[in-house]
């Protein structure tokens, strides 16, 4: 492609980024954000960075979200290839409010994955220490910071040879890849990632999926005067593609793929109903 197209492309994609980061919810003192996948949250490892959308956005009217010190108003982060929504704080009070309520559980975080090999559904939890350095991987063993992670395996899947599972993920904790490194340590590392799979594997995911395959779908939180707020969001369209290019293994797997894929399956991870073991295995695989 000549110079000049391939800019006018990457102009037209950048436009239509922009587009899908208009907040999802957006009260005076604290919003709702889409991440795309991409971009960063706050640091400067990329040119995309959320923060400074947020600051061009928002302006001068609002301090704490050009202070470093308190995360550009960001309560929390996302790894720079998954999408999913954010929460940040307009003002100082609001940030050191929703502080209070992460540090005390309070604030939701749920998550979809797509996952290596059929996840037993009795596994619910993970729960292993992690530890980090620098910008190297997230270690899950036993050292580090404990960890809590649960989920509900609602799909079996494959793609090709290549046995798959589609799971609802809500985290106790927030550590840095929590989610990747605790998965990676049960030995079914999430789909297309560059950091805690083999290189092969990760080339071979890229058939199916160009990006790592985890977004956060669902915040819940509470506003200043104490009211509920729960804002949730379907798979963006690069994930619904690959999961329409999957074949399930059983009719329950079906419907839940056709229901994430059509976007009618967002509800609260404590909702959802974890695959049925051997259910329908002697059905012939769907598409």
């Amino acid at each position: 492609m000549p110079e000049h197209g391939r800019n006018l492309a990457l102009k037209l994609i950048h436009c239509s980024l922009l587009a899908t980061l208009k907040p999802f919810l957006d009260l005076p003192d604290r919003l709702v954000i889409f991440k795309p996948p991409g971009w960063e949250v706050y640091d400067q490892h990329t040119d995309l960075q959320l923060s400074s959308f947020l600051q061009a956005t928002l302006g001068k009217h609002f301090a704490i979200v050009h202070d470093d010190e308190h995360q550009c108003g960001f309560l929390h982060r996302l790894d720079v290839p998954n999408s999913g929504l954010i929460l940040a704080a307009k003002t100082y009070e609001a940030y050191h409010g929703l502080k209070v309520q992460l540090n005390a559980g309070e604030i939701a975080r749920d998550y979809v994955i797509l996952c290596h090999g059929w996840v037993r559904p009795c596994l619910k939890d993970i729960k292993a220490k992690v530890y980090w350095r620098g910008l190297l991987p997230t270690i899950a063993g036993d050292q580090g910071k404990p960890s809590w992670t649960r989920l509900k395996v609602t799909a079996h899947a494959r793609h090709r040879s290549t046995a798959l599972s589609l799971v609802a993920v809500q985290i106790a904790t927030g550590r840095r890849h929590q989610i990747r490194s605790h998965f990676s340590h049960v030995g079914h590392p999430t789909v297309c990632d560059g950091k805690y799979t083999a290189d092969a594997t990760f080339q071979s995911d890229q058939d199916l999926c160009a990006r790592n395959f985890l977004h956060r779908y669902r915040l819940a939180f509470k506003d200043l005067a104490g009211k509920d707020h729960e804002v949730m969001m379907p798979v963006p369209a690069d994930l619904m593609i690959s999961l329409q290019r999957v074949t399930t293994r059983d009719f329950q797997s079906a419907e839940t793929i056709r229901e994430w894929v059509i976007g009618n399956s967002l509800r609260s991870w404590q909702d959802y109903t974890p695959l049925i073991p051997d259910f329908g295995r002697n059905q012939a695989d769907t598409q």
